[in-house]
């Protein structure tokens, strides 16, 4: 019997050729195909884990928002910003004054408030607490540090002057006009330290790249939440200096409201922005 099977080497070259371009492209094609649906999916799972660490750090800055409140309703009147020494020095700051309100009264009531926040003994605390509480899960104090990414806006005219310290009454903007905590990135703030953004000092040009303010490692914007509730919001870039600082004062008088800046949009639905 003869064999019918065509001998390789009587196919013209030009076929094998052919053929071997072929697979090629189709080869290319695939891998082509394979890197674009891995893109895809990794660009997928970067922005839903983005998404999550933006709903925790909206999240904290409500914990914080509402420990205020019950601060507010048993002492009637908000923490001041800081407690100071006989010579008007900082000495504790508002995050210790609240750490009952948090689930955290034992380190509350072992923190000795006769020595600075530094002290030997009140340093022994500054990791015994939940320090995800302070800080953003975006940010890079994350199990990284001691520092926090919220702070309050310390000035005369703020929900904060200095070491004095006011009840909601005084917010004669209105509570739902007055931003209470802020997020701000990089701030190199020990949570215990009695620092934060100052009213005369910080830039209001949200995520200023050169001084202080208001701001965040979130495409999304930076997170505030204002003193009617426990609602936070995200300030796009485009808001005007002139229109947060006049967010930040508790009895500015300025003809500003939160409402007029409301944008919704797909990806936040709680944003203001001009």
């Amino acid at each position: 019997m003869n064999d019918q099977s065509p001998n390789p080497s009587s196919v013209p070259s030009h076929s094998r050729r052919k053929a071997t371009r072929a697979i090629v492209v189709v080869g290319l094609v695939a891998w082509c195909v394979l890197v674009g649906m891995g893109v895809v999916l990794i660009k997928a799972v970067s922005e839903a884990r983005e998404a999550a660490r933006g709903s925790q750090c909206r999240g904290n800055l409500s914990q914080l928002s509402m420990a205020l409140l019950n601060y507010h309703d048993t002492y009637k009147s908000l923490p001041p910003a800081y407690i100071a020494d006989a010579d008007g020095k900082p000495m504790h700051s508002w995050r210790v004054l609240i750490l009952p309100f948090l689930n955290e009264r034992d380190v509350y009531e072992q923190y000795d408030f006769d020595e600075p926040w530094n002290g030997p003994n009140n340093q022994k605390l500054a990791d015994k607490i939940n320090l995800y509480t302070f800080q953003c899960p975006t940010g890079p104090n994350l199990n990284a540090s001691l520092m926090t990414d919220y702070v309050v806006v310390v000035g005369s005219t703020t929900a904060f002057p200095e070491s004095q310290s006011i009840a909601f009454d005084a917010a004669e903007d209105g509570r739902e006009n007055t931003i209470l905590i802020a997020e701000t990135a990089n701030s190199n703030i020990h949570w215990m330290e009695p620092r934060d953004l100052r009213f005369d000092e910080m830039s209001f040009v949200v995520n200023d790249p050169q001084r202080p303010s208001i701001s965040s490692p979130h495409s999304s914007g930076p997170a505030v939440v204002f003193a009617d509730s426990i609602t936070a919001y995200r300030l796009d870039n485009s808001l005007r200096p002139t229109s947060l600082r006049s967010l930040t004062t508790v009895a500015g008088y300025e003809p500003v409201s939160r409402d007029q800046f409301f944008r919704p949009t797909e990806k936040c639905h709680r944003r203001l922005a001009e």
